[in-house]
């Protein structure tokens, strides 16, 4: 059952990456690097708005899903949703009303009704699929999850080549509308798990959730601030078109971690519903086997792609885009890892160590940012991210280490690990062509 989740989700988030392909394609030759650079901002910008979100609507939701009423849950998700989003609202716009000059370098283009509707919106989409993930409802996960990303899709296409609207804004009008359709489908696939709604035990659960997401958002936070944080700094230092090649880069290399992040989904719903200690250890050791091994195959063939063939497909202004990848490969490879062992950590009740491993990288990336980014731009960069997702994930695998008491040689590719390894490739190869 646990290959046969992986398979269709690694199936699903496979389209997904060939779908991001063909929009990012349609983004660096329409939009351009400046066009670019503004939609990677604001998609910042949304994204730290669901990591608060996130302290009572995420993944807190996948490990109480099969022990406390859906319904509640749900109630309780819903009114932090839209506390946030207005609280977000109030504040920002505030301060953007006392210090003009901010607003331009935190939303480009002054785009901020359009990030708050699709923070909301987001986030009650965000919402539904970590129930289902808890639930142990994968499929009807991956089959909204396509309906998303093929939503987006169309309607950026429709939006450039028939209403002609090319801008930043026909991207997130897409998205947006995506975003919509697909929570609405969520919430109609948990209609049979909501059961009639009660205020018993409202407040202790609230508190539970609380207690869980408090650690498991902080650390999401501090990981997402560590992925981003240098986009920031590259708008500042060299601009938005920089950060529209950088931007462009780091989509690339995030289609390298679907397997991974497929596997590590699959992983954190088994464990979140088992209290087998040593069933969690097993799963994750090969869950990290299988996760870096494609990773590393992924990577290899971006990196023998020649430079010419990236200004060939982006366009000449996106030529440094191999560059940036290339330094990016330690990070692609320290991101599956920290993926596998997150969701271990997570999923055992322990999110309090993800949030630790997030805080040691986001004490490089300070350090870091400040050292290279100005003379390196975009390359420095980079190499922030490398230096940071690195050290998260080698806390990570200490801790787990010293907790399991896994000796280095269980880490070993094997025949069997090999063998399974090639009977999952050819059963996705098989999915993926029927």
């Amino acid at each position: 059952m646990i290959f046969k989740n992986i398979i269709n989700t690694t199936g699903t988030r496979i389209i997904n990456a060939v779908f991001n392909f063909i929009i990012l394609l349609l983004m660096t030759r329409f939009i351009g690097k400046e066009g670019l650079g503004t939609v990677g901002l604001l998609v910042v910008d949304i994204t730290l708005i669901q990591l608060l979100i996130d302290f009572l609507g995420g993944s807190a939701l996948v490990y109480f899903a099969s022990r406390f009423s859906v319904s509640r849950m749900l109630f309780i998700a819903y009114l932090w949703n839209i506390f946030i989003v207005t609280f977000i609202g109030l504040i920002f716009g505030y301060l953007f009303h006392l210090f003009p000059g901010f607003q331009e370098m935190i939303l480009p283009g002054g785009f901020g009704f359009w990030v708050l509707m699709m923070a909301l919106f987001n986030g009650w989409m965000q919402i539904h699929f970590n129930l289902l993930i808890g639930l142990k409802k994968i499929r009807t996960y991956n089959l909204l999850f396509f309906l998303q990303v093929s939503l987006f899709l169309l309607g950026f296409l429709f939006l450039i080549f028939v209403v002609k609207q090319i801008s930043p804004l026909s991207y997130l009008q897409a998205l947006l509308l995506s975003w919509i359709i697909t929570a609405i489908a969520g919430l109609i696939a948990l209609r049979k798990d909501l059961k009639h709604f009660s205020v018993n035990h409202l407040f202790s659960n609230t508190g539970k959730i609380m207690l869980y997401g408090l650690a498991t958002s902080a650390g999401n936070t501090v990981h997402i601030v560590n992925k981003r944080l240098s986009f920031y700094f590259v708008r500042v230092l060299n601009g938005l078109a920089p950060l529209g090649i950088l931007t462009a880069a780091v989509q690339l290399t995030e289609g390298l971690r679907i397997i991974a992040q497929s596997i590590a989904l699959v992983q954190f719903s088994a464990i979140s519903n088992s209290d087998d200690k040593e069933y969690a250890r097993n799963l994750t050791i090969k869950s990290m086997k299988f996760a870096l091994t494609i990773s590393f195959i992924a990577l290899l063939v971006l990196l023998i792609i020649p430079t010419s063939f990236y200004g060939m497909i982006f366009s000449r202004s996106f030529m440094q885009i191999k560059s940036v990848v290339l330094s990016l490969s330690p990070a692609v490879l320290a991101l599956a890892a920290n993926a596998v062992f997150s969701h271990y950590f997570s999923g055992t009740g322990q999110p309090k160590i993800n949030l630790y491993a997030n805080i040691a990288g986001f004490v490089v990336t300070i350090l870091l940012a400040f050292l290279l980014i100005e003379p390196f731009g975009i390359i420095g960069a980079a190499w922030v991210a490398s230096g940071s997702y690195v050290t998260s994930a080698l806390y990570q695998y200490f801790v787990f280490r010293k907790q399991t008491q896994t000796p280095w040689k269980d880490w070993l590719i094997l025949r069997n690990d090999f063998n399974a390894f090639m009977q999952l490739s050819r059963k996705l190869f098989l999915v993926n062509k029927a």
